[in-house]
């Protein structure tokens, strides 16, 4: 008896150890017991590491305060570790409970405090006001958006240097992939994968590698602690590792993974792919699935979005929290405002750059132009930035440095928005492609796409002050004052904002500024006086690079060009006004600003692209097909051409075939892609046709058919005046017999040339949209006596009838 009561004090003894070690084993460890609000209690666990963690174990926990209850799942982290993360949004105390499959994970209590947030915590991004974001705490969020895909796949030090260049730029959002990216400037191999297994594709998709899964978490949290929104996607078609093309199992285990790992960072967004419509082994059963597996297990509810290509995804299914939009139809955003009725985030538009691929190749001025439109139509609007580099340093793909122009500009479109009632604000088009953001009576703020002309009735009974806003110099200029009732105005320049606000119950007016030039437009050297009544101190501002404080300057502009002179005032208290006055300088009208083709030396030079014969007589045979050949006219866009009210083209023709192209075959363009600039094209029953400021293929400026006939010499001129509202272009023809006359007359009015155009090519595109479009829109046959006039002040570019017949006299090729 007294041997079995030994034994079983032993045995007693032998459970209370297993038990003890068991207790042991499981206790959580948390890194405090006090967590600010929104940000991250992290519960770790000791438990199970044999078999397979990842998809043995089920773990999760219940977060519970005065009858809330959040259960946000766990996860194995390695090495035996098991971690549940939360985040709490609300102070005071929280307790939990564990939840798993394994006794020992199961049945954990604890508890914590959430205290008040650090400062710039203002937890995450939500919805507001249907088509806004604001963070928890109701500080509203001006979305301004950066994309660098594969940054978190460079190595530390680069990874470490992009952190350095956000801190200094305007960005609050990053768009960045989960997994590494196989793509033009994406070859080099990452320094961690996210299963184990061995590159490329010998990979073992029931087990993840933790070490790959706590370096991204890392960056995220550091873009956390920078302030930036982590916009993270889940998939993406540009792979060679084979993780475009996982399993449906396996896909939906890895986003219950990644949820389980990052949902409690406050900045986390879930973007479910990079252009999902190229990824064509995902149905669209299986991004709906995608979705709702991620708004299942993610107890905040973070925002949810997918970016596409070509085709959109249904963004008006209820688990779309906003819509992401690939495209460079910033016009449109009103229209999915209206369709959606969700927040509208272009995250893409195209990028600053001056790679090959059209996606990369647009300019600082275009990407801020279309930031404007995008916010003066109540949307949001992302950058991205490609620029070539040596070593594939590209930030749009691996971060590193910002080499552009234009994130200087998108953080002064930043600090003009962010004070404003963005949420509270209506957009809507004005006459003339002009757009306007306001609250009627408070607020409003209008984008001049052009130096044009608006008209509005301001309600109320107190006045308004006036600004003047230049987006690409990035001046903001006190203009006075305007008074309840109709206002008018002129913008001096295209791409302007200006903004009316109401004056605060016994804020001091603004002085007012009044200037007058004794004339405002002539042929270089010009001569203006400048004036003012005003008895404030004075400053004068030309617009080339000169000042004076004199009350009533005299100044001369000795080159050709569109200036912008301005009056600034200031009284005694500080306040400041200003008046602008536009000063057109020209060139004479009868000198060329494009003289090709003749037997002397083309002005300006020009730079031959393919085998190109040039005769004795500078007739220059393009001959018909490939390869394609253009000739370059300058090495950069002629600013002459630019900003034009009137000119003429004009040349002689002679089609060896008339095959086109899709769209024409080319004789003269300088667009920049699909804007800015002119386009003078050959359509297949010989009919020329003008376009301006815009592609020609649905527009109606068409010379009569059959005019440059195969064979056969043909002079041709087309003159276009935007001072006229009708009958603006005409169009003449001749032959070496026969004088030039009028074939017909056309309305077709685009205003002025645009100021950004592109390098003038002759006899086909520029590559401004070669690398888009290719180059088989070539003239088919020769071209002689190319040449080009222009007014940027009158309709004196558009050459009379009598001028065109001297000129064809004179230009003629040797028959």
């Amino acid at each position: 008896m007294y041997l079995n009561r030994v034994l079983l004090r032993l045995m007693l003894l032998a459970v209370l150890s297993l038990f003890s070690a068991a207790a042991m084993t499981a206790t959580g460890k948390t890194a405090s017991d006090t967590v600010e609000r929104w940000g991250v209690f992290e519960l770790s666990l000791s438990g199970p590491s044999g078999g397979n963690p990842f998809t043995d174990v089920d773990l999760c926990a219940e977060f519970s305060q005065n009858g809330r209850i959040f259960q946000p799942e766990g996860f194995y982290d390695g090495d035996g570790v098991y971690r549940i993360r939360f985040m709490p949004d609300e102070l005071g105390e929280w307790t939990y409970v564990t939840k798993s499959t394994r006794r020992e994970l199961d049945g954990k209590k604890g508890k914590f405090t959430c205290i008040k947030p650090s400062p710039g915590n203002h937890g995450p991004v939500r919805v507001n006001k249907t088509w806004h974001l604001a963070y928890a705490d109701g500080t509203p969020y001006f979305q301004v958006g950066t994309t660098c895909y594969a940054w978190v796949h460079q190595g530390i030090a680069m990874e470490e240097q992009t952190l350095e260049t956000l801190k200094k730029a305007p960005f609050n959002k990053m768009r960045m992939c989960v997994f590494p990216k196989d793509y033009t400037y994406n070859k080099n191999e990452p320094k961690y994968y996210p299963f184990e297994g061995r590159p490329l594709k010998d990979w073992d998709y029931s087990r993840f590698n933790p070490e790959f899964f706590r370096h991204f978490e890392r960056r995220v949290a550091d873009l956390r602690d920078l302030g930036i929104e982590a916009d993270i996607i889940l998939f993406h078609p540009y792979d060679r590792w084979g993780f475009a093309k996982m399993d449906p199992n396996t896909d939906d285990r890895y986003l219950r993974y990644i949820v389980a790992r990052l949902a409690a960072y406050r900045n986390v967004w879930w973007s479910f792919a990079n252009e999902f419509d190229l990824m064509k082994s995902k149905k669209m059963a299986d991004w709906d699935r995608f979705f709702q597996i991620v708004q299942k297990h993610d107890p905040y509810q973070r925002m949810r979005g997918i970016h596409n290509c070509r085709g959109f995804y249904d963004h008006n299914k209820p688990w779309v929290t906003h819509a992401s939009i690939q495209s460079s139809d910033l016009k449109r955003g009103r229209e999915w405002r209206d369709k959606y009725k969700k927040p509208i985030i272009y995250d893409e538009c195209k990028y600053e750059g001056n790679i090959p691929q059209g996606w990369g190749n647009i300019t600082a001025q275009e990407l801020v132009h279309r930031f404007w439109l995008g916010t003066i139509g109540g949307c949001y609007v992302g950058h991205g930035e490609t620029y070539r580099h040596p070593k594939d340093l590209l930030w749009w793909s691996k971060g590193g440095v910002l080499r552009g122009q234009s994130p200087a500009r998108i953080a002064f479109l930043k600090k003009i928005m962010e004070p404003t009632p963005f949420a509270e604000m209506v957009p809507a088009e004005l006459s003339n492609s002009n757009y306007i953001l306001s609250k009627p009576g408070e607020l409003y703020l209008i984008y001049f796409t052009g130096p044009t002309s608006i008209t509005l009735n301001l309600p109320g009974s107190r006045p308004y002050k006036v600004d003047g806003i230049d987006t690409w110099n990035m001046t903001n200029s006190p203009i006075g004052s305007a008074s309840p009732g109709r206002f008018n105005f002129t913008a001096p320049g295209a791409r302007y904002i200006l903004r009316l606000s109401l004056y605060g119950p016994g804020e001091k007016k603004r002085p007012e500024a009044k200037a007058t030039a004794s004339v405002t437009e002539g042929i270089a050297p010009l001569k203006v006086q400048f004036s003012t009544t005003s008895k404030l101190s004075c400053r004068w501002e030309f617009g080339n690079g000169t000042s004076s404080s004199k009350r009533n300057p005299q100044h001369t502009y000795k080159e050709p060009g569109l200036y912008t002179a301005m009056l600034t005032v200031t009284d005694e208290a500080g306040l400041s006004a200003s008046r602008s006055i536009s000063i057109a300088v020209d060139r004479p009208t009868d000198s060329p600003i494009v003289r090709i083709g003749f037997k002397d030396d083309d002005r300006p030079k020009t730079k031959l692209h393919g085998r190109i014969k040039r005769s004795k007589d500078g007739t220059y045979d393009f001959g018909d097909g490939e390869p394609w050949k253009w000739i370059s006219v300058g090495d950069k866009p002629i600013k002459d051409l630019e900003g034009l009210r009137s000119f003429t083209i004009m040349g002689w023709a002679n089609p060896t075939s008339l095959k086109i192209g899709s769209g024409g075959n080319r004789v003269a363009f300088n667009l920049n892609y699909n804007h800015s600039g002119f386009d003078l094209v050959c359509l297949q029953d010989g009919r020329l046709r003008l376009a301006v400021n815009e592609w020609p293929d649905r527009i109606k400026n068409d010379s009569s058919s059959k005019k440059l006939l195969i064979g056969k010499w043909t002079f041709f001129a087309v003159t276009y005046d935007a001072t006229k509202s009708k009958d603006n272009v005409r169009w003449y023809f001749g032959d070496n017999d026969t004088a030039a006359k009028l074939d017909r007359t056309t309305t077709y009015n685009r205003g002025q040339t645009g100021k950004d155009s592109g390098i003038l090519t002759v006899g086909n595109y520029n590559e401004s949209i070669q690398r888009r479009h290719g180059k088989d829109r070539q003239f088919r046959g020769k071209l002689h006596g190319i040449q080009i006039f222009g007014s940027r002040i009158s309709s004196r570019g558009a050459l009379s009838l009598n001028a065109v017949r001297q000129h064809q006299q004179k230009s003629k090729p040797q028959f």
